[in-house]
């Protein structure tokens, strides 16, 4: 009698074992038909969304596909770990896990919605798959809310990740991170997180695999002659630390939420790139530059100096170099005549590593120490400091909510 019970309740636990694991797998199966369903409504209702995912599976085997070639390419079939930033139904993921070896730590901001997804694929891949819920890109307000209580989200946060701090000169980048982005928020969170050496960056050179409107490409990537009414403060910032490369246009109809048209474009120089947000997304792969620390040209205590150096001198991109530098320190034109520039030489004509280059002969000079260049960059930098009078969690979180980080609109600036 007891050996027949044994044997019955072995075969229910048989039965719900298989009927699982067949539930899981008809699932994740099915992501592969994926249509935006009545669980999905709430996302065509936001207007500003801070997330993005892919909706069609063939665009995002290909994409999948794109950046496993890149990896091995340069890793070889090493086994190593990707962040993927709110992936929604998974697609990428999926792919990711079935073509390649990589172990991939996925951070959701909608868990609920999509934990169906999640859990499917988890099913199959296992300790392959880390799912973690929240908003990735969100880094920005999580280091806000620190610095106002001074808690540690942000630590807290990425130690989900497993990755511990590493150093930016390494020869391999150590982050590797797959998002599709629907503004430019993260992107000058990066900068900020680079500049001040908090939050993302200090856990080591990234490499980033962005699905991004061409609007926010174009302002991250252009070139100073070609394409001056686009090359602003930041796109200087932004590749003065990293490489910028476009590998692919997929179609915008493949990403949700929709892309949502807005109002007539008043601005006519810019009408181009909205439209063109309506068509595409552009997958860039964005790499933190292995050089940029080193022995002679930035150091850490040098990239608060030289973000004041390029957010003062490009307020207007008609500035001009020697008048310019001469506030700061009378009769120091020479110097630069010596290196080449003109009186006309204009701020908005030079390439990154040219400002960067005049940036180092500036700080150079015997008067630098003794001129008001620094006073003024300690000024413009405690205004950037939140103040730490507002001591309770609600106050916090209402305040990031309503006004963000006084740096983060500082970094935002639409003229900048």
């Amino acid at each position: 009698m007891n050996l027949k019970n044994n044997v019955w309740m072995l075969s229910q636990s048989f039965f719900k074992w298989t009927w699982r694991k067949r539930y899981y797998s008809s699932t994740a199966t099915s992501l592969k038909e994926l249509n935006i369903n009545d669980n999905l409504s709430s996302f065509k209702k936001l207007k500003y969304p801070e997330s993005m995912f892919v909706s069609c599976n063939d665009v995002a085997k290909d994409i999948s596909d794109t950046i496993s070639e890149h990896l091995t390419n340069k890793y070889g079939n090493k086994q190593i770990e990707i962040i993927e930033a709110n992936p929604g139904p998974c697609l990428i993921t999926q792919h990711l896990l079935n073509k390649t070896n990589y172990n991939i730590c996925v951070y959701e901001n909608s868990y609920n919605v999509f934990k169906e997804f999640l859990m499917a694929i988890h099913s199959i891949h296992g300790d392959r798959i880390k799912i973690n819920p929240g908003n990735f890109l969100l880094l920005w307000k999580f280091g806000y809310q620190d610095r106002m209580d001074r808690g540690d989200r942000v630590s807290k946060f990425l130690s989900t990740t497993g990755i511990p701090q590493q150093s930016w000169n390494q020869e391999n980048p150590s982050l590797k991170i797959i998002a599709s982005l629907p503004n430019k928020k993260f992107l000058n969170y990066l900068i900020y997180s680079f500049i001040f050496q908090t939050g993302l960056m200090v856990y080591g050179r990234p490499e980033f695999y962005f699905l991004l409107p061409p609007s926010v490409f174009k302002r991250y990537s252009c070139k100073p002659i070609i394409d001056k009414k686009y090359y602003k403060t930041q796109t200087i910032l932004f590749q003065t630390i990293f490489d910028v490369e476009l590998i692919k246009t997929y179609p915008r109809k493949a990403f949700y939420p929709p892309h949502i048209s807005k109002t007539a474009i008043k601005n006519v120089r810019f009408k181009e790139l909205k439209e063109a947000d309506e068509k595409y997304m552009i997958l860039a792969k964005v790499v933190g530059r292995p050089d940029i620390l080193k022995h002679g040209g930035l150091t850490e205590d040098l990239l608060k100096p030289y973000w004041y150096f390029v957010k003062h001198h490009t307020l207007s991109r008609k500035n001009f170099v020697i008048p310019m530098l001469e506030q700061w320190i009378p009769g120091c034109g020479p110097h630069f005549i010596a290196q080449g520039y003109t009186i006309f030489t204009q701020f908005g004509d030079l390439t990154p590593p040219q400002i960067l280059r005049l940036f180092l002969k500036f700080i150079s000079l015997p008067e630098y120490n003794d001129s008001p260049f620094l006073n003024s960059m300690e000024s413009r930098i405690a205004k950037l400091l939140p103040s730490l009078q507002i001591t309770t969690e609600d106050s916090i979180i209402e305040q990031s909510e309503n006004n963000t980080s006084i740096d983060f609109i500082e970094f935002n600036n639409k003229n900048n």
